[in-house]
């Protein structure tokens, strides 16, 4: 049984793997490769564990110890996968090396061992000073594995917060679901490290059995997310160069903010911005960016941005979602539109989720769309 449900866990990852590194959404290759890299190492650990467990190797083998090192380095290209994701055009760095020092250090110790070994019949110093070695690398695994997924977990967050500087529609885009995933491997490393302190899995095949489930339904859940993911949003450069103007622009102190523009011109390009937004309606384009919307006025994104931020007190995915909120509840109390749903109103005025939808309108009027559409036509 134990084997089974092994193979069961080992199997489908090996199946996501593949189909990871086939890019079947051609999506941006070097992503892939990491992504792909990372579910390949969580395979090479499934497949370590089934070996072990079955009686193709009745003792303990140096291929166990070679693919052993696959734990080493299983969470610095889960991190990289992450770090992909949010800059698809990330170079690598020489320092970047480093995450992977530990690994090679034990991979050369390992095969200087295999080379100088002497077969000799194991004492019972050799027995305890093995198990104490086992459980201080697995405590090491452990906690790379957190430390690298709450580093993991930033990158996302990060990520996330400067969408909404330029982009009206992020549920493509937000990588949620990745940092769904990283939750799953922390959760994941948390049961490890409770079968590590207490010899669970060891002693209790109920609990083994139940642990290899969590990381079969850890692997389906990886696949349905990764195997739909979207090209994430590109830049060029002149657009990596404003976005970090931006960025630095907002995380600056209220009083040390540069002023680009005067009151008065403020005022005016404000009110210019506000005719556009009225008579072109651009926030109708699911596909809205900062970027879009500043060549529709001539001027340059950090401008637009800037005008935005100090002109209406919101940030770019604010203030366009607010005029389609806006639209939306106009062709709500509109008779014209009775035939549409409230979904194909969301989809009318730039929306493209039922749930950013109902989420945004409810942030702005204090309603769900069903409640407003109820209140302005009560039932007869």
């Amino acid at each position: 049984m134990e084997q089974l449900v092994s193979s069961l866990v080992a199997g489908p990852t090996l199946l996501l793997a593949f189909l990871i590194f086939a890019n079947l959404n051609k999506v941006k290759s070097r992503v892939n490769r990491w992504f792909g890299s990372f579910i390949l190492c969580v395979f090479l650990i499934q497949f370590n564990d089934l070996l072990e467990k079955t009686e193709f190797l009745r003792t303990r083998m140096p291929i166990n110890d070679f693919l052993g090192i696959t734990d080493l380095i299983v969470a610095p290209v889960f991190y990289f996968s992450v770090a992909h994701f949010v800059k698809p055009d990330r170079k690598w760095r020489v320092r970047d090396n480093f995450h992977f020092a530990f690994a090679f250090i034990i991979l050369v110790l390992l095969s200087i061992s295999l080379l100088t070994e002497v077969k000799q019949p194991l004492t019972d110093t050799d027995k305890k000073n093995a198990v104490v070695f086992i459980t201080v690398f697995n405590v090491i695994f452990c906690f790379q594995v957190i430390s690298y997924g709450i580093m993991a977990y930033r990158e996302i967050t990060a990520y996330q917060k400067k969408l909404f500087l330029y982009t009206s529609n992020m549920d493509a885009i937000n990588l949620e679901w990745l940092k769904q995933v990283v939750v799953c491997v922390l959760i994941i490393t948390g049961l490890w490290l409770t079968d590590i302190s207490f010899k669970l899995a060891k002693n209790n095949v109920f609990f083994d059995n139940f642990a290899s489930l969590i990381y079969l339904g850890a692997i389906f859940f990886i696949a349905y997310f990764s195997l739909k993911q979207k090209e994430v949003f590109q830049l060029n450069k002149q657009e990596k160069k404003e976005i970090d103007s931006i960025i630095i622009e907002n995380e600056s102190l209220e009083g040390s903010r540069k002023k680009l523009i005067s009151d008065d011109e403020l005022k005016e390009m404000k009110f210019r911005l506000i005719q556009v937004m009225d008579n072109k309606k651009p926030f109708l384009d699911v596909e809205l960016s900062l970027f879009k919307l500043a060549s529709q006025l001539d001027i340059s994104s950090h401008l637009l941005s800037y005008i935005i931020n100090n002109g209406c007190n919101e940030n770019f995915y604010q203030f366009i979602n607010r005029y389609r909120i806006e639209e939306a509840k106009k062709m709500i109390q509109d008779p014209n539109m009775e035939h549409l749903s409230l979904m194909g109103i969301a989809f009318e005025v730039g929306f493209n989720s039922k749930t950013v939808f109902n989420t945004t309108f409810k942030k702005i009027t204090n309603q769900t769309p069903s409640e407003f559409k109820k209140a302005i036509r009560p039932p007869e």
